[in-house]
Parts: structure tokens; C-alpha cells; sequence
């Protein structure tokens, strides 16, 4: 079975298991939220973004050290991979990307490279996440960078 969930989850590594464990973490809190004060997804969604930055959050602390912010867009989007595809749709999507090289994503005149100093020029404490969510906004998924991808362009622009 090719596209048996769990032999997927079975074959996850540690970092990407973590991911998985801290996105269904922070949507299990924003469901909760919405459900506790009746508010609507957007609502909740902007509300627990905003606690997670805060620190303040309904999730354990070994959430924080595995994202370091989270935007509504974020939660919104894990929260639509969920309910298209369960559990697979919440496991990190980097094979199909991991072959690609920094410099393919954002070397000398490629689009993203653009999208990111436009972005950064405009948000200079812009953190990795908020930068990855700016970049979906213009390409498919299947062109993003991973975040650490991501971390490394804008440590090597002075972030």
C-alpha cells in the first residue's frame, strides 16, 4: 500500500515526528479554544497564533521548542491539510522538495529570492515562519523551501 498513513508515520525521522506531534499539539488548542468560547475558526485561529507567540498557548512546553511562532495563516492551513487528508496531511512534505538545492530557491534573480527581500525589506524581524507563510502566498507548496531552508536564507541576510 503505497499510501499506507501509517508505514508514512512508521518512517518518520525524529524532527519530522515532532513536527507532526506539535501541529496536531496546536490544533487540538485552537480547537478547544473555538469550542470553550464558541468563536469562530478565523477568531481562534488569530487567538491561539497570538498566545503561541506570547508564550501563553494551551500546549506543552516542548511545542515551543519545536516552532517558534505560528500565524493564523499557519493554523488555518494545517487545520485544511487535516481535514483533506488526516494524518498524512499534517506529516512534513520535504521529500518531494529535499533535492533541491539553497541556491535553487533563492539564488541570484529566482523569484523567491524577490518575494523574500521585498518581504523582508518591509518585515526586518520577520521570523522564519512568517517569511515561509509570505512565500505560499505566491508559489504552489510544491515550490516552497522547508523552513530551515528558509532560517539559513535569512540568517544569510543579516537576520
Amino acid at each position: 500500500m503505497p499510501d499506507d498513513p501509517l508505514r508514512e508515520l512508521g518512517q518518520l525521522e525524529g524532527g519530522g515526528f515532532r513536527r507532526l506531534a506539535a501541529r496536531l499539539a496546536l490544533l487540538r488548542a485552537y480547537a478547544r479554544h473555538r469550542d470553550e468560547k464558541s468563536l469562530s475558526d478565523a477568531q481562534a485561529q488569530e487567538d491561539t497564533a497570538e498566545a503561541f507567540d506570547r508564550g501563553t498557548a494551551a500546549v506543552d512546553d516542548w511545542v515551543y521548542d519545536v516552532y517558534d511562532s505560528v500565524t493564523a495563516r499557519t493554523l488555518r492551513r494545517w487545520a485544511q491539510q487535516f481535514r483533506d487528508d488526516g494524518l498524512q496531511g499534517l506529516i512534513d512534505r520535504h521529500g518531494r522538495r529535499s533535492e533541491r538545492s539553497y541556491e535553487s530557491y533563492f539564488g541570484a534573480g529566482s523569484e523567491l529570492r524577490k518575494i523574500a527581500l521585498y518581504y523582508i525589506a518591509d518585515h526586518p524581524d520577520c521570523t522564519s515562519t512568517e517569511l515561509l507563510d509570505e512565500l505560499a502566498e505566491h508559489v504552489d507548496e510544491d515550490e516552497l523551501p522547508t523552513r530551515r531552508t528558509v532560517q539559513r536564507f535569512l540568517k544569510k541576510m543579516g537576520g
